[in-house]
């Protein structure tokens, strides 16, 4: 009779666990009638050209479980972990996506080196020693996190397409409101030129606040607040004096794009030296390798002698 190892039983039992773990959240269970209360109560409108399936495509079967098993988790309340609500809000990318994201990744990672050496086991090539617990739980990890890092790095440039966009849309308002046009008038037909995602979520954020009745000032700086750019909280706060001299609000329209846009030019510089400064990295380390290539014979002949 062949007896198992330990080790063999405890990779066995962690992956056994991962799958009856993963099988337990596609379940169907008792809903949360908090976060139903939540989705039915949500007018949030993701970004257009961010969220996934929002251009009228079929989203893939892999986005489909991703989805069912976040929605599965939230419903459920049993994992604990810090949601980035903002970026992915940027984004346009579903809360529950992300949830499913982080678990399918770090329950993949989890199992499938195990499986790998399983099936190579049984293929009759396996591996000399049997895979180490700690590499799937390694593994797991970095794809848990690395879900929330992808996010944050894709929410930074988002960030700054955004704040390229509202420097034109303070512009375009500028001029607008320099055509004697009324506060609510140039907000509106500043956001209505242009096709971009920006301009986009500005206008139907306008175009909500119109239909409820609520300032439009007033939902750009709610706006501003739910996509952390403080930059588009400026000229909500200008025209929130739209009570004043016309030539006052448009001259500090102009001077807030004028400081916007140098702020993103400062930026740019800052990340082109940063780019140059990794870029001599490389070609530092192939100097000292092909020095040290050159010397160690002519170093080993010397000693030798």
């Amino acid at each position: 009779m062949m007896m198992l190892s330990t080790p063999a039983l405890l990779c066995g039992a962690m992956v056994g666990g991962g799958l009856v773990l993963v099988a337990r959240q596609l379940l169907p269970g008792r809903p949360d009638l908090g976060a139903v209360l939540d989705r039915m109560e949500t007018t949030e409108i993701a970004s257009p050209l961010s969220a996934p399936g929002a251009d009228g495509s079929v989203r893939s079967r892999s986005d489909t479980l991703t989805l069912q098993v976040g929605a599965a988790v939230l419903a459920r309340n049993s994992v604990p972990m810090a949601i980035p609500r903002r970026d992915l809000d940027l984004l346009g990318i579903p809360v529950a996506k992300h949830v499913g994201d982080k678990v399918v990744g770090a329950a993949g990672g989890l199992v499938l080196p195990q499986l790998g050496g399983a099936l190579l086991a049984l293929a009759g090539t396996g591996l000399s020693l049997p895979i180490p617990l700690f590499v799937s739980l390694a593994l797991a990890a970095f794809m848990w996190f690395s879900a929330d890092t992808n996010v944050k790095a894709k929410a930074r440039r988002a960030r700054r397409e955004f704040r390229y966009g509202v420097a034109s849309f303070m512009e375009r308002a500028r001029l607008e409101r320099g055509a004697k046009a009324g506060a609510e008038a140039a907000l509106h037909r500043a956001a209505a030129v242009g096709d971009t995602w920006v301009l986009s979520r500005i206008r139907s954020t306008l175009d909500h606040a119109k239909l409820a009745g609520i300032p439009p000032w007033e939902a750009l700086k709610t706006l501003s607040e739910q996509l952390d750019v403080p930059e588009l909280a400026a000229p909500a706060e200008t025209f929130s004096m739209a009570g004043g001299e016309g030539s006052s609000i448009q001259t500090a329209l102009g001077k807030q794009a004028t400081a916007l846009r140098g702020r993103l030019l400062t930026d740019e510089q800052a990340e082109a030296n940063s780019a140059s400064e990794r870029s001599v990295i490389p070609g530092t380390i192939m100097f000292a390798v092909v020095m040290a290539i050159i010397a160690f014979p002519a170093g080993y002949i010397l000693l030798g002698t």
